[in-house]
């Protein structure tokens, strides 16, 4: 914590900067005494302010939620939490080795919805082993019970869980394949979408007027500026990261320097690709003059798209190229042209 607030004082942005997003997590924010994150707070926006509305997210572990926690949350500003559930089924759960019951992530869901400050949103995970659509749906059951402002959905990733891999090598039948991953991806789409929610980014789902707002902005390439280990931020046509291992990190900052692992200027048709990118995981797609400029630098990118129109895995509407949710399913099939 006193590595960030000497690495805030390095940042450069105009005087009179003001912050109309703040995103407090990855990590555990929940697991820092609320005083210490107060104090960092208090030093943040007296030197960029919120804007009027701005949206404030920490992320928090279910078995960190108190009415205390809280209670001192919103009384620093922040009014949007971001919660992990991943599953409310305890045999899920204790696959993923999470440390909190199924019970423990619908009491804090609940007690952070009827706190009434905050935004909430839940996160979902998919093709957890043995998952099968009956026990998704019971999840999903649980979901909108709960009807939480904002759900993220996520297909189960391999590279980090060592046991899961060893699950995996031993039992790959209960494993789901890539058709039943599928499946159940459209099967959260549909159940969502007609329960009210919209399908506005790949991965997102949100009730009107609910998205994310700092997410957003990845998409739409804003301006994002990062502190901490591993941050990632970016601003125009430049991108940058912070050092991943802590000591590396604290060592920097405590020789006055940017803890910076790398640091980068895209080139034009390096910025066109990101941006196109970017654009087609959200619903609104992507204006049509700038596919169409991807298109005639990246040729074998407009072979694909046209593939991917005629088989209605995408459309053209309203003056922009947008993909359907089973294009989604492919996105990287088409993504993977934009070099």
């Amino acid at each position: 914590m006193n590595a960030l607030e000497h690495e805030l004082k390095m940042i450069d942005l105009a005087a009179g900067s003001y912050l109309e997003t703040l995103y407090v997590g990855g990590g555990t924010p929940s697991r820092v005494p609320p005083d210490r994150l107060a104090a960092f707070l208090e030093r943040l926006t007296s030197r960029f302010p919120f804007a009027v509305g701005a949206e404030v997210t920490a992320e928090a572990n279910p078995e960190d939620v108190s009415p205390a926690l809280l209670q001192r949350w919103s009384a620093v500003g922040i009014n949007r939490l971001s919660m992990g559930v991943q599953s409310f089924l305890p045999g899920e759960l204790e696959l993923l080795d999470r440390r909190h019951t199924a019970d423990t992530a619908e009491r804090s869901a609940r007690l952070v919805l009827e706190h009434g400050g905050f935004q909430v949103s839940l996160d979902l995970m998919l093709a957890i082993p043995r998952q099968s659509r009956t026990s998704l749906r019971r999840s999903l059951a649980k979901m909108l019970e709960l009807r939480p402002h904002h759900l993220s959905v996520y297909l189960l990733e391999m590279d980090k869980p060592h046991r899961l891999q060893a699950l995996a090598r031993r039992h790959p039948e209960g494993f789901a394949s890539d058709e039943e991953a599928a499946e159940l991806y459209l099967l959260v789409h549909e159940t969502l979408c007609a329960a009210g929610y919209e399908h506005y980014e790949i991965s997102n789902f949100a009730l009107p007027g609910h998205a994310a707002q700092h997410n957003t902005r990845y998409w739409l390439h804003l301006a994002v500026h990062a502190l901490g280990v591993a941050a990632h931020g970016h601003d125009g046509n430049r991108r940058w990261a912070n050092l991943e291992n802590l000591d590396a990190y604290l060592l920097a900052i405590e020789q006055g320097t940017r803890p910076l692992a790398w640091s980068t200027i895209l080139k034009p048709n390096e910025l066109l690709a990101e941006d196109v990118l970017l654009g087609l995981r959200l619903a609104r797609g992507v204006a049509c003059d700038r596919v169409a400029e991807a298109a005639s630098v990246f040729p074998s990118f407009a072979a694909k798209l046209e593939d991917f129109l005629s088989l209605g895995l995408a459309e053209r509407a309203e003056n922009s190229v947008r993909l359907a949710p089973r294009g989604w399913l492919l996105s990287n099939e088409l993504f993977r042209e934009l070099v």
